[in-house]
């Protein structure tokens, strides 16, 4: 994987709280549109710095006593991490009528791209989280739809599992591949009980 598809990855996933205008720190929705270029937009998880959109015809480049740039930004849009950065690719194969659900358990703040598509058939999709300390009635949706492939990011706002379930649409059996890159701890395969 080369350098500008980490770079890539890794702005898709902090920028995910500013696109849906959720901190992810705290219970604070970030109401206003992507703010001028000093302005803050949102926090980050985990302890990482604060995340801010700049817009170039906002930007005011200030100088220190010796005539040099001063950075506007320092530290932010950063999330250090300890472990590990992983990579890898699911074949799922889905009976007709057949469900699937595959989480990626993740801390508070650790950040995943991913891509999934079929082989051609459409499935009906729902990339959700939950965490059994929430309670057991409590989950959040990401993204719900039906189609042969989807891809994103997200930063975990909380440690739990985060993850796909997959319903097949079509009168035969389908593949998916589903490709995961990112800050996780192991992605399994739910026990979905006989649904």
């Amino acid at each position: 994987m080369g350098k500008s598809t980490l770079v890539l990855i890794a702005l898709a996933a902090l920028g995910l709280g500013a696109l849906i205008g959720v901190s992810l720190v705290d219970d604070q929705v970030v109401t206003e549109e992507p703010a001028a270029a000093n302005d803050v937009v949102v926090a980050s998880t985990g302890g990482a710095p604060v995340f801010r959109y700049l817009a170039p015809e906002g930007v005011t480049v200030e100088h220190d006593e010796f005539g040099q740039a001063v950075p506007l930004a320092s530290g932010e849009n950063f999330i250090a991490r300890d472990g590990v950065f992983k990579s890898e690719t699911l074949t799922i194969t889905l009976d007709t009528d057949g469900t699937i659900e595959y989480k990626a358990v993740m801390e508070q703040g650790d950040s995943i791209a991913f891509r999934w598509s079929t082989d051609g058939g459409e499935a009906y999709y729902d990339f959700h989280a939950h965490d059994p300390s929430f309670g057991p009635e409590f989950f959040t949706r990401y993204d719900e739809g039906e189609g042969t492939e989807r891809s994103g990011s997200i930063v975990a706002a909380y440690g739990g599992q985060h993850g796909w379930f997959w319903l097949n649409l079509e009168a035969e059996p389908i593949t998916i591949a589903l490709e995961v890159a990112g800050f996780y701890d192991e992605i399994v395969e739910i026990d979905l009980g006989g649904y």
